[in-house]
C-alpha cells in the first residue's frame, strides 16, 4: 500500500497550519504529490500576499544561484513565502550543492520540492538533511489490489459509503489513474444522496459503465465459460477502444487469471486464508476466483496468462501483422482463452 498514512498526516498537519521549512516530495505516483503541493500553494498565503510571496521554479531551467537568493530573502508584508520547484526531477544540477541551505532553512520561507516518477537517494547527506529540517514523502504507486480499498477509503473522506462490488468495478474500469477515480467519485457524489451507499447501479449510471459491455463483465464472462457472451463483449469493446483501451482489458484479464493460479497452488483454499494469500480485501472477494478455478485447469490457466503476455506484446507491435486492430486481436484472444 502506498504511504497514505503519511499523506494523510501530513495534509491534517498543513490544515491546521503547521507548516515546515522543507517538503520534499518524491516517486511514482504524481497525485499525492500534487495534491501536497497544491493545498501549500492554495493555503499557505492569503490571495493578496501571493503576488510578491508565491515563486514557481522549474527543474528544467532551475539556476541554483538564483533559487538560494529567492529561498532565503524575506517574505514582503507577509508572514511566510512560498518557493515551489516543479518538475525537479529534471533539475540537471546537484541538490547536494543546497545542502547547507537544507541544514539550515529559513523559518519564514516554505519550500516544496515537486521530484515526480524519480525516488530521492535516501542515503544521500541533503535527503537526510530535509528529513531533519521538514517532511520527506515517497509518493509509491498503488498495485492493483490495493485500489478498491483506495476507492473506499476516499469516499470515506467524502462522508459516503460504497458498496465493495461498486469500488471492484470502479477499480477495474479506471485503473490506477487517481485523479480520475477522485474526479468519477465527484460526480457521484453530486447525484447520489448522502444518506445512501454508492452501489454498482450509481457507477453502471454515472460513470458510464455498460451493464453488459464492461471490461468486468467481459472477464466474469470469460471466467463463466460464457462463449456467447464474451464474443458479445470482446465485438463492443474491440469497436469501442478509446473508451476501452486494449492493455486495460488485457491488463484486468491477467490480474484475475493471477490470482486463480495463485488460489489453485494453495495448500488451503478456506476463504479467509486465501483472501489474504491473494492480497485481497475479505473472504467474499475470493468466490468469483473460486468458481473460475473449477473451469479451467491449472494448465489452461497458464496458457491464459502466456496469451496475456503475448498479445500485450501484439497490441504493441511486436509479432504482429500490419494493420491488426484491436477487435480482430480481442476477438481471436477470446478464442483462444475459451478453448
Amino acid at each position: 500500500m502506498a504511504n497514505v498514512k503519511q499523506y494523510q498526516d501530513i495534509l491534517v498537519a498543513l490544515k491546521r497550519g503547521d507548516y515546515k521549512p522543507v517538503y520534499l516530495l518524491h516517486g511514482e505516483e504524481p497525485y499525492y504529490i500534487d495534491k501536497i503541493s497544491k493545498f501549500v500553494e492554495e493555503h499557505a498565503l492569503e490571495e493578496h500576499e501571493r503576488d510578491f510571496n508565491l515563486n514557481i521554479f522549474y527543474g528544467r531551467d532551475l539556476n541554483k544561484d538564483s533559487l538560494l537568493e529567492t529561498l532565503r530573502r524575506f517574505p514582503m508584508m507577509a508572514q511566510r513565502q512560498v518557493v515551489i520547484v516543479r518538475e525537479a526531477q529534471d533539475y540537471s544540477g546537484r541538490w547536494a550543492d543546497m545542502l547547507s541551505y537544507f541544514e539550515n532553512p529559513m523559518a519564514t520561507t516554505i519550500m516544496v520540492i515537486d521530484m515526480k516518477y524519480k525516488t530521492a537517494d535516501a542515503k544521500t547527506k541533503w535527503y537526510s538533511a530535509i528529513k531533519n529540517t521538514g517532511v520527506v514523502f515517497a509518493s509509491t504507486r498503488h498495485y492493483d489490489n490495493e485500489l478498491p480499498e483506495v476507492i473506499s477509503g476516499f469516499v470515506k473522506q467524502m462522508k459516503y459509503r460504497i458498496n465493495p462490488h461498486a469500488s471492484n468495478l470502479m477499480a477495474e474500469y479506471l485503473g490506477n489513474d487517481l485523479e480520475k477515480i477522485e474526479m468519477e467519485l465527484g460526480k457521484l457524489s453530486i447525484t447520489v444522496p448522502l444518506s445512501k451507499e454508492i452501489s454498482i447501479d450509481d457507477v453502471h449510471r454515472l460513470i458510464g459503465v455498460s451493464k453488459e459491455y464492461n471490461v468486468f463483465e467481459y472477464v466474469n464472462a470469460l471466467a463463466a465459460k460464457d462463449t456467447l457472451k464474451s464474443y458479445k463483449i470482446a465485438q463492443f469493446l474491440g469497436k469501442n477502444e478509446k473508451n476501452n483501451p486494449f492493455l486495460l482489458i488485457i491488463s484486468s484479464l491477467f490480474a484475475h487469471f493471477s490470482k486463480v493460479m495463485i488460489y489453485q497452488s494453495l495448500k488451503s483454499k478456506d476463504p479467509t486464508t486465501a483472501a489474504r494469500e491473494l492480497g485481497m480485501r475479505s473472504p467474499f472477494a475470493v468466490k468469483q476466483i473460486a468458481a473460475t478455478s473449477r473451469n479451467f485447469t491449472q494448465r489452461q490457466v497458464a496458457q491464459i496468462i502466456s496469451l496475456c503476455r503475448e498479445y500485450d506484446a501484439r497490441m504493441k507491435g511486436v509479432n504482429s501483422a500490419y494493420g491488426e486492430s484491436s477487435e480482430q486481436l480481442l476477438k481471436e484472444l477470446t478464442f483462444k482463452v475459451l478453448n
